[in-house]
């Protein structure tokens, strides 16, 4: 093959408008347009088989009656908003819909406890929960507890102090005007998964990550998107990697994605597969390795999977034969920490991989090694891999989160000499670019999860 990996890296250039908001990309301007707003957004099954099917217009509709109804609600922009939400496409419309009013979405899975509610709706000070039947017992205890929650919406639930998603959006009109922010705006607040003895921090997004994600998104999925190219991730759209690693980049080139809850049986996966024709791939490796160690022969499936990408960390070399033997597609593994979008890994249609290594650094992106003291190591030497402000050009890195949130306040992040941010991830660079995970040290809070 070849290598286009030097032309791909020295060429690139970022564009980033001075005014963007990624629910008017993602959206708005899909609906805008009459032929694209037949083009379907998002197919979600639910445990039952029952499709919910939306088109761009469609979602747009529904995205701007919960924007109104929050305006109603008195949300305003920069006031953060909770979603305690299961997998599902209400958790696309409520995200879509706090990105539309200019406020800070909070995305939190359903399945955190009482306390874990409690502690990041204390320290986000969110005035807005919205919540399903999964997470609404947790959630009220919290809210309960001296909670800043002052309102909160239900999906699907039956508490007279909630008020109803179904009666607020009826009465809701369906059309609004996104608000308009700079691209440099905060947008997401992402807390990471809990951890004993660590003090809460959360990431705080600003509405441009979503560009800083692509170049990484585009290049793991073998050059997304391609005409007839369908979308499907394992990972909860409510969670950092199924939100910012997959639903919103799909959505913002105006794509279809397909939804289905976790632990669906395998036959229905590959049902699921077949029936959407699902093209491009995000999965976990125990999602993976679960489809692969399927103990029951399976019918033959007409499928046109071209692309699967996975966390390097959930990888390893049995993953990638069984997907060669499978579909005949080469896994690309992708390391994307959690403030830093995709960063590094692998494009196998563009560039030779190196069995073992990470991949190489994402166009768009500039890393060194770094040692405790922040100053960059040579060739080879091991450390922690740092991702500067700036690319190649000196242009701003949008992927790049230079603000964390703490005790309810925004907080600067602190760069090391010459503007390298380190991640969590030790390792070294070898002399031909490619990047290697030092695995004595690792551990799997590197990388978003579920």
């Amino acid at each position: 093959m070849t290598d286009h990996y030097s032309s791909l890296y020295k060429s690139f250039e970022w564009l980033v408008p001075s005014v963007f908001n990624i629910a008017d990309a993602c959206c708005h301007r899909w609906a805008s347009s009459p032929h694209e707003a037949r083009q379907v957004a998002i197919y979600f099954e639910d445990q039952v088989g029952q499709l919910t099917l939306l088109t761009y217009g469609q979602l747009s509709e529904k995205v701007n009656k919960l924007a109104n109804g929050f305006i109603r609600m008195g949300v305003q922009p920069q006031d953060r908003v909770a979603v305690a939400l299961q997998h599902s496409a209400e958790s696309a419309i409520t995200q879509l819909a706090v990105l539309t009013v200019g406020a800070i979405v909070v995305p939190l899975t359903a399945s955190l406890s009482s306390a874990e509610y409690g502690e990041r709706l204390h320290d986000s000070q969110a005035r807005v929960a919205v919540v399903d039947k999964h997470s609404i017992t947790a959630l009220i205890s919290a809210v309960d507890n001296h909670s800043p929650v002052k309102q909160i919406i239900g999906i699907h639930t039956d508490d007279d102090r909630i008020i109803s998603w179904r009666t607020l959006l009826a009465r809701q009109p369906s059309t609004f005007t996104p608000h308009v922010v700079s691209a440099s705006t905060p947008a997401i607040l992402v807390y990471p998964a809990p951890t004993e003895n660590e003090p809460l921090r959360g990431v705080l997004l600003d509405h441009s990550s979503l560009i800083g994600t692509l170049p990484g998104f585009v290049a793991s999925q073998n050059w997304f998107p391609k005409s007839n190219d369908i979308f499907w991730t394992s990972y909860d759209w409510n969670s950092p990697n199924g939100l910012l690693n997959a639903l919103l980049p799909t959505l913002y080139f105006g794509k279809s994605i397909v939804g289905c809850p976790a632990g669906r049986t395998i036959p229905r996966l590959f049902t699921l597969l077949e029936h959407y024709q699902i093209t491009n791939i995000y999965a976990s490796g125990p999602d993976l390795r679960r489809i692969r160690d399927y103990p029951d022969a399976l019918e033959e499936f007409d499928l046109a999977i071209r692309s699967i990408s996975c966390l390097d960390t959930d990888y390893d070399p049995s993953l990638g034969q069984w997907a060669r033997q499978r579909f005949n597609v080469d896994i690309n593994v992708v390391a994307a920490p959690l403030g830093f979008g995709y960063i590094i890994g692998e494009s196998q249609e563009k560039w030779a991989p190196r069995q073992g290594s990470m991949g190489r650094v994402y166009p768009g992106h500039r890393i060194t090694v770094i040692d405790q003291a922040g100053k960059p190591l040579k060739t080879g030497q091991k450390g922690f891999i740092a991702v500067n402000r700036t690319d190649q050009n000196d242009y701003p890195d949008p992927a790049v989160a230079l603000n964390y949130w703490s005790g309810a306040q925004i907080h600067p992040l602190q760069a090391e000499p010459q503007d390298w941010i380190p991640t969590a991830i030790r390792g070294h660079i070898d002399k031909d670019g490619y990047v290697w995970r030092d695995i004595s040290t690792s551990t799997e809070t590197d990388n978003l999860t579920s």
